[in-house]
Formats: C-alpha cells, sequence, structure tokens
C-alpha cells in the first residue's frame, strides 16, 4: 500500500515537471525546410524559434550533411562543391522569453538585410538536391542577456539545440520560350526578300 502511494505521487510529480518544462520549438519558413535557386544564387530560410521559460539566447546555427549526427558538436558540414551555408541568427544576439521580451521571434529571410536562420550560396556547377538538417544552438539563462546586469553566471544550460530537415535543390535555369510570332516574322521577310528579286530579275530581262 505504501509503495503503491509513493509511486503515485512519484508519477504525480513527473507530470507537474513535464507540464513545467519549456516549450521550445523551431520552425523553418517554408515548413517543409525545402528550398531553391539556380545554380550561382543565395537563398535561405525565415524562421520562427518558440521559448515560454527563462531567457534563451540563440547561438548559431549550421547546415550539416544528411549523414552525420544533428549534434552541433559533431556536425559533419556540407560538400563545399555544393554549396556555402552562412548563419545569420546565432550573429544577431536574439533573445526569447518572457517580458521584456517576446516568446517568439520570427523573421523571413532576406539575404541583402541577413535575417532569418541563414543562406546557401548554392555553387554555380551544383545540380540536384541537397539534403541535410539544420541545427540551431542556444543557451538558457535565468537572467535576461539584455539587461544592463547581466552575469553569465546566471546560466541554467548551455549547449541546447533544436534540429529541423532542410534541403536545397539547384534549379537549372529555364530556357525563355522563342515567341510564336518569330518565325512567322522570320518567314514573312524571306518571302519578301524573295518577291523582290524575283522583280529585279524581270527588270532585267525587259
Amino acid at each position: 500500500m505504501a509503495n503503491t502511494f509513493f509511486y503515485g505521487l512519484l508519477a504525480g510529480g513527473l507530470i507537474l515537471a513535464s507540464a513545467g518544462r519549456a516549450d521550445t520549438t523551431l520552425m523553418l519558413d517554408p515548413a517543409n525546410g525545402a528550398i531553391s535557386g539556380a545554380p550561382g544564387t543565395t537563398v535561405g530560410w525565415g524562421f520562427t524559434f518558440t521559448n515560454d521559460i527563462n531567457f534563451a539566447l540563440i547561438t548559431g546555427s549550421q547546415f550539416c550533411d544528411s549523414t552525420s549526427s544533428p549534434l552541433p558538436n559533431i556536425c559533419l558540414p556540407l560538400s563545399p562543391d555544393l554549396g556555402t551555408y552562412t548563419d545569420f541568427a546565432g550573429a544577431q544576439f536574439l533573445v526569447v522569453g518572457p517580458s521584456p521580451e517576446s516568446p517568439t521571434v520570427s523573421q523571413a529571410f532576406d539575404n541583402s538585410a541577413a535575417t532569418g536562420i541563414g543562406s546557401f550560396a548554392i555553387d554555380p556547377s551544383a545540380s540536384g538536391t541537397t539534403s541535410g538538417t539544420i541545427v540551431l544552438t542556444y543557451d538558457l539563462y535565468s537572467v535576461n542577456p539584455n539587461d544592463p546586469a547581466f552575469d553569465p553566471s546566471a546560466e541554467i544550460a548551455g549547449g541546447n539545440y533544436l534540429t529541423a530537415a532542410a534541403s536545397v535543390t539547384a534549379a537549372p535555369v529555364a530556357a525563355v520560350p522563342e515567341p510564336a510570332y518569330l518565325p512567322l516574322m522570320g518567314a514573312g521577310g524571306l518571302v519578301m526578300v524573295l518577291l523582290r528579286r524575283r522583280r529585279g530579275w524581270k527588270g532585267l530581262g525587259g
């Protein structure tokens, strides 16, 4: 009976602990993480990061090869001939959490403004689709890192990470179709030239 009561309290405590756990999520834009662009161009992802307990400081992002483990410390970079990934999120000192911060940060990709989670410069000779995993790393603090009195010792946990599947397709530039009227114009011009030559021949014969 005592054991049943103890295990009941333990289960209840685990449920409460789970309910109080931070809801930290990462979503890419587009949601399936699949983007495309012509070889030699730069594309990228927007993102939404949510953290509703403590203060999360985004420290960086990586695009890992699909064959590597999605852990930030053993992330294998993509083959350099496919393209180059550049981290945007980690360079912005984004803090996500309770007031006065926002529990959610959402950014569209803008290469010129360097917003979004990161960019991917597709190699000019690349072709096909490159699949992998984007890893976003962040540290958790009990005090807002934007507070003037911030003390780094307030760190709760460092090296946290979230992952999202991502892919880049090097789409070849489609040839611009020739307007239908151009061949007709060419044919018409040829007929005019032939008629003029014929008239010239007749003039010479008369």
